[in-house]
């Protein structure tokens, strides 16, 4: 009886360990998402605006919060080189080496959103609470936002043209 214990402790504490090293590892996507293996230049860009919220709202279908229309004043604007298959990848690879930046942060580990933004001059925009569209239609995260459009190649109609973050664009 005393040795069933004993094996039960340990095996209780080879779980835990193994469960607090699933936890803490360097994959910040646990389940996957849609970016590429091997991100590869498309020969095509698309515009990515970062743009302050107007005073006009719109909700969309289902949502639970209101939003800023997307044509508030432009703040700054990149011509992005499309890499991969996401926004994610083509925005991070543009701006690896640049003095502005775009960060993201890892949801619940499935998706990536905007996070902070800071311009040249050192001004530095929260996108926690930003309102992103795709080619004005909602976009929820970053790693799932596909450049390439609905037929997967590039080149194409349906490629992604703006891709606009309207900064405090949530409206609660």
């Amino acid at each position: 009886m005393k040795t069933r214990i004993s094996i039960l402790k340990v095996l209780t504490a080879l779980l835990a360990v193994a469960a607090l090293s699933f936890a803490c590892c360097n994959c910040e996507i646990w389940f996957g998402d849609d970016t590429s293996d091997d991100p590869v230049f498309h020969g095509t860009t698309f515009t990515l605006q970062l743009r302050m919220p107007t005073d006009e709202s719109v909700k969309e279908e289902n949502d639970g919060f209101s939003h800023s229309t997307t044509d508030g004043e432009l703040i700054c604007e990149w011509e992005i080189p499309t890499y991969g298959n996401t926004v994610y990848e083509s925005v991070k690879k543009f701006f690896e080496d640049r003095t502005d930046k775009i960060y993201f942060r890892a949801e619940q580990h499935t998706f990536y959103m905007f996070s902070k933004c800071v311009l040249e001059n050192g001004e530095e925009y929260n996108l926690e609470t930003a309102y992103v569209a795709a080619d004005g239609i909602y976009s929820k995260c970053a790693n799932r936002q596909s450049v390439l459009g609905a037929d997967g190649i590039a080149g194409t109609d349906d490629d992604l043209k703006v891709l606009v973050i309207v900064y405090k664009g949530w409206l609660y």
